[in-house]
C-alpha cells in the first residue's frame, strides 16, 4: 500500500512535513497509507507544519547534545523570540557562545547525516519504549506517541519529520546562562525573522522557571509524585502564597508612585485570568486604603455600522480602530484633573454607543482600573502622559513541562481554561471553542504580544497544579469532538496529555485563586 506521503497530492510531496488523514488527525508521512483513504498534506509554513517542524529540530538537538556534552542534560522551557529558551543542566565551563557554537556543529552534521527519526503510539504499537517519567503515570485512556532519534526520546504532541536531512534552518542565540533555539517563521518560510531582545518577558520567565524549580513541579513527572505525597494539597498552596507575594509586589509599587500613576491598565491575552486579576488588585488596594473605580472599554466601541471589517468581511472588534478613543483619552484626561465625566454605555444588542449616561469623578485617593486588549498601547489613550499610567501585562507566561524536551504550550493552557469556562457557563462545545481558537491567537498577535515590552509589570496567572485540576472539567469536554472535525486532531492531543495528569480535587483550589475564573466558585462571585 506504500507510505501516506505516497498517498498525497503530488503537487506538495516535496513540501509536506506531516499529513491528515480523515479523522483530521496529523500523522506522520512515514505511516502505512490505507487502501483508499485520502490524505492532505500538512506544509511546514502552517501552525501544525511549523509545529512538526519544531519538535523534530529539538529532538535532533538533543541528540546533538548528548554528542558533544554527553554530561549535561538539556532541558528546553519557555518560548521567546521565535524560538525555544533552552538550558543545560550541569553545564560544561564554558561561555553559552561557546556551548552554542559546538552544538551548532553538531546539528549540521546530524542533519547532513539525513537520520530517520522514530514515532509510535505507546498503548498501540507493540514494543514501544516508553520513558519511564511517563508510563508510570499514563491511566490507559488513549494512546500517546513517542518520537524519537538516536538515543533521544519524547512525549509527542505530534508527528516529527521522515529524517533530520529536512531540518532546513535554525539558530542558537546565546543568553545568559542558556541559549534559544530559534526556528524559521511562517510568512516568508524558511527564513529566520531578526533576534527581538524581550529583556523585562525574558526576566519573568525566568523567575517562573526558577519558582518550578524550587517547588519541584518541572515537568509532570514531579508534579505526579507531588500530587503522590498529599493530593497536591503543598503545590496548590505554594503556588497561591507566590501568586499572592507576585500581586503584593505589585501593589506595593503603586502605593509608592501614587498619585504620579493612578491609571492603571491592565492587558493580556485570552483566558488569561485578567478579569479576577483586576478585581483581586482592587481589592488590595482598597485594603491598603485607596478608593478603586474602574471603566469598561468595550463602552466604548464604535457604532456597529462604524465597525472597521478584516480581509474576511467580518466585523473587527478586536482592532484599536474599532474603539472611538479620542472620547476615551479625553474622558481620563478630564477623570485626572478631578472633573465629572458623563459616560458612554454599549449596547451590544442594537449595536449602538450612547453617550453622556453614567456620571463618574476621580476622587484625590482613588487610583482608576481599566481592562482591555490594547491596555498597554498609548494610541488607546490619547492626549494622556504616559508617565499617569501603570501598565500591568497579565498572562499564563510560562507552564510546566510534559517532559525535559517537550513544554506544555501557554497557548494550549489557555485553550483548555477557556473551554472549561465556556463549557460550563456559556453551553460551548469543545469543538465550537477550538474552531474559533486561531482566530482569537491571529488578535492576540497583532493587538497585544507587539506591546508586551511596555509594560510596567508583568503578573504570571499560569499554575503548576491547573492541568490536575482541570482534567476532570475539560477532558470530557474534549471526548464530544468528533472524528472529522477541523477539531479533532488538537482535542485529542489534548486528551493524550491529560491521560499523564494525575488529578487534584476541585476543592483543594483556594476560593480566592485565579483558576476559580475558569472552574466557578470564586469568593468574589464570578464565574
Amino acid at each position: 500500500m506504500g507510505r501516506v506521503l505516497d498517498a498525497i497530492e503530488q503537487k506538495h510531496r516535496k513540501r509536506a512535513v506531516a499529513a491528515v488523514d480523515e479523522a483530521g488527525l496529523v500523522i506522520p508521512l512515514t505511516d502505512e497509507a490505507e487502501a483508499g483513504a485520502s490524505y492532505h498534506a500538512v506544509l511546514p509554513w502552517v501552525s501544525e507544519g511549523r509545529e512538526v517542524y519544531r519538535r523534530s529540530l529539538i529532538l535532533a538537538l538533543d541528540a546533538a547534545s548528548r554528542r558533544v556534552f554527553p554530561g549535561s542534560v538539556l532541558w528546553v522551557e519557555h518560548a521567546l523570540s521565535l524560538g525555544y529558551k533552552c538550558r543545560l543542566e550541569d553545564r560544561p565551563g564554558i561561555s553559552s557562545s561557546e556551548i552554542c557554537g559546538a552544538l551548532t556543529s553538531a546539528l549540521d552534521s546530524i542533519i547532513a547525516a539525513d537520520i530517520p527519526f522514530g514515532t509510535a503510539m505507546a498503548g498501540r504499537d507493540p514494543g514501544v519504549a516508553i520513558p519511564d517519567s511517563l508510563g508510570r503515570w499514563w491511566d490507559g485512556s488513549i494512546p500517546y506517541r513517542i518520537n524519537s532519534l538516536e538515543g533521544s526520546s519524547a512525549f509527542g504532541t505530534g508527528p516529527v519529520l521522515p529524517s533530520t536531512g529536512m531540518l532546513e534552518l535554525f539558530e542558537l542565540h546565546p543568553l545568559d546562562a542558556g541559549f534559544v533555539l530559534r526556528f524559521p517563521g511562517s510568512l516568508e518560510w524558511p527564513s529566520m525573522a531578526p533576534w527581538e531582545d524581550r529583556p523585562k518577558l525574558a526576566r519573568e520567565f525566568d523567575l517562573e522557571e526558577k519558582h518550578g524549580s524550587r517547588m519541584h513541579v518541572r515537568d509532570i513527572d514531579e508534579l505526579n509524585s507531588r500530587i503522590e505525597e498529599d493530593g497536591g494539597l503543598e503545590v496548590v498552596a505554594m503556588s497561591h502564597f507566590y501568586q499572592e507575594y507576585r500581586l503584593t509586589e505589585i501593589v506595593m509599587a503603586l502605593e509608592g508612585m501614587f498619585p504620579m500613576r493612578r491609571v492603571v491598565t491592565i492587558a493580556g491575552p485570552s483566558s488569561s485570568g485578567k478579569t479576577t486579576f483586576t478585581r483581586l488588585l482592587g481589592m488590595s488596594l482598597r485594603a491598603q486604603g485607596f478608593g478603586v473605580k474602574s471603566i469598561s472599554v468595550d463602552n466604548y466601541f464604535r457604532n456597529r455600522d462604524e465597525t472597521p471589517k478584516d480581509s474576511h468581511g467580518d466585523y473587527d472588534f478586536e482592532c484599536l480602530e474599532a474603539l472611538e478613543t479620542e472620547m476615551f483619552g479625553r474622558h481620563l484626561s478630564e477623570l485626572l484633573d478631578g472633573r465629572e465625566v458623563l459616560l458612554p454605555v454599549f449596547d451590544f444588542i442594537e449595536g449602538v454607543r450612547r453617550d453622556g449616561q453614567t456620571p463618574m469623578r476621580l476622587l484625590p485617593n482613588e487610583f482608576l482600573l481599566i481592562e482591555g486588549i490594547h491596555g498597554l498601547n498609548d494610541m488607546l489613550t490619547p492626549g494622556v502622559d504616559p508617565s499617569a499610567k501603570y501598565r500591568i501585562y497579565v498572562s499564563a507566561l510560562t507552564q510546566m513541562n510534559i517532559d525535559r524536551l517537550t513544554r506544555m504550550s501557554t497557548s494550549d493552557s489557555r485553550l483548555i481554561r477557556r473551554m472549561t469556562r465556556d463549557g460550563r457557563t456559556r453551553g460551548y462545545s469543545g469543538e465550537e471553542t477550538i474552531r474559533k481558537w486561531p482566530s482569537v491567537r491571529r488578535g492576540e498577535r497583532l493587538h497585544i504580544f507587539p506591546f508586551q515590552e511596555m509594560a510596567d509589570a508583568m503578573f504570571n496567572s499560569s499554575l503548576p497544579y491547573e492541568l490536575p485540576v482541570l482534567k476532570p472539567f475539560a477532558a470530557p469536554i474534549l471526548e464530544t469532538v468528533p472524528e472529522g472535525s477541523v477539531s479533532y486532531d488538537t482535542a485529542r492531543r489534548l486528551l493524550s496529555v491529560f491521560s499523564l495528569v494525575r488529578p487534584i480535587d476541585a476543592d483543594a483550589v483556594p476560593r480566592l485563586s485565579l483558576l476559580r475564573e475558569f472552574i466557578g466558585g470564586h469568593l468574589l462571585g464570578q464565574g
